[in-house]
């Protein structure tokens, strides 16, 4: 536990391993030939505004104003979530449409996932929680990439995440063929169970919302029971 509460910038917690890489979890990107092009102008968007927003950790309560450009934006959480995916072995398969969005060669395609923006506030553990080297405040100093687990009339249902610092990115996968209707009736469903989240859209470029959306320790938590398992090869 130490490695995720440690505040390493350029860390990221994958959960499969049980560990921090020390820097983002690739293991070959959606294409070599794409290592220097598009998807390497995905990276350089992020770490602009890694360094403008989401390296400051936000207190509970204050108000966030984040600007973004939303393909930019959705597609490197969908490289971060894929590459995460492949390592796991998991839902890697649910990509593989998505990879010509992903690598900016159609927007239409990546209408089918809905994003979504969460904020994560300091934790203050009790004593009985703060063990085993678990400091009393646990602050979102760690970027981690997993899956986080939310409340619905059938039952507890995921959705991919991916964590920078204070600002946690929810990514939900509809079928290809969901119609309006249908997934507006998910974005009506979701928000009800995190009504601290805002839902992120392409005719949008900012967002307004309080840091009032989970504490750090329940998100770690969360992140570490709500995973799906690897296929079987």
């Amino acid at each position: 536990m130490a490695a995720l509460l440690d505040g390493g910038e350029q860390k990221f917690w994958i959960a499969r391993l049980g560990k921090a890489l020390s820097n983002e979890p690739t293991i070959r990107d959606v294409c070599a030939t794409c290592n220097n092009g598009e998807l390497s102008s995905l990276d350089n968007y992020i770490c602009r505004v890694f360094d403008r927003e989401f390296s400051l950790i936000r207190e509970r309560g204050e108000e966030v104003k984040l600007e973004y450009d939303y393909h930019l934006l959705k597609r490197w959480l969908l490289k971060m979530s894929y590459n995460s995916a492949r390592m796991s072995s998991s839902d890697a398969a649910l990509f593989q449409p998505l990879l010509p969005y992903i690598m900016g060669k159609n927007q239409s395609i990546g209408r089918s996932v809905k994003l979504f923006l969460e904020m994560t506030y300091p934790s203050h553990l009790t004593e009985e929680e703060a063990h085993d080297g678990v400091p009393m405040t646990v602050r979102p100093a760690i970027n981690r990439v997993g899956f986080v687990g939310y409340e619905t009339p059938a039952g507890m249902k995921i959705v991919r995440a991916v964590h920078l610092r204070s600002f946690s990115f929810l990514l939900a996968f509809l079928p290809p063929t969901a119609k309006a209707a249908s997934m507006q009736a998910f974005v009506t469903e979701f928000l009800s169970s995190r009504p601290a989240a805002r839902e992120l859209r392409a005719s949008m470029s900012q967002v307004s919302l309080h840091c009032n959306g989970i504490d750090c320790w329940s998100s770690i938590l969360s992140g570490m029971t709500h995973r799906l398992k690897p296929k079987e090869t």
